[in-house]
């Protein structure tokens, strides 16, 4: 048993010790508190720009498909009788054909489905191209061959519109830029239809 001196020297050692936890609390429950409100403001981010993203997401896709609903409309969609008469002459020269005998040979195979208003029945760029390799390799000419006479008798075309001041160069060559190998396809059928409704579209 602690006799009245000693007791009175325990209880000054552990007085420091109580002050030093009372000092240390204001700052422990501050702490406490700024990683609660970090943590409220992390979570209240988050859930900001997840719905700003569903958001962004769901007007861009009704964009997209207003845009996909909407017909495309190319730029040679509205090109002259002109460039079509020159495109023609260009294949059929390098194809060792007459424009009357590929025109003849399109209505007796890929057009052959033409309904009586004259619209074709969903000619697909496979199609067309199948009826051009068929077409060039029944005269000797390989798939190489015929995609360069197709790009060269595109560009032969351009450049009447060039001349004529119906383009500017700049023109033809960005128009000729967006074209793919569908749209190539496409063109050649377009060319030889004789004004037919080409894939549900009209010169």
């Amino acid at each position: 048993m602690l006799n009245k001196d000693e007791h009175h020297t325990s209880l000054l050692q552990h007085k420091p010790l109580r002050q030093q936890k009372l000092r240390l609390a204001p700052f422990l429950l501050l702490l406490g508190g700024m990683v609660i409100l970090s943590a409220l403001l992390l979570l209240g981010w988050q859930v900001y720009t997840t719905n700003n993203a569903s958001s962004s997401t769901n007007s861009n896709t009704g964009q997209r498909s207003a845009q996909d609903d909407s017909p495309t409309q190319n730029p040679w969609d509205e090109y002259p009788d002109v460039y079509w008469q020159t495109l023609r002459a260009q294949v059929a020269q390098r194809l060792h054909m007459s424009e009357q005998q590929i025109q003849d040979n399109l209505h007796a195979t890929l057009l052959a489905n033409v309904t009586a208003d004259g619209k074709k029945n969903g000619i697909s760029s496979a199609n067309a191209a199948k009826w051009m390799n068929d077409l060039a390799s029944a005269h000797g000419i390989s798939q190489t061959q015929l995609h360069t006479i197709k790009i060269t008798a595109i560009r032969e075309a351009h450049k009447v519109l060039v001349n004529r001041h119906i383009l500017t160069q700049q023109q033809a060559d960005e128009n000729m830029r967006m074209m793919n190998q569908d749209d190539l396809n496409f063109h050649m059928v377009e060319a030889f239809s004789g004004g037919d409704d080409s894939n549900g579209q009209k010169k």
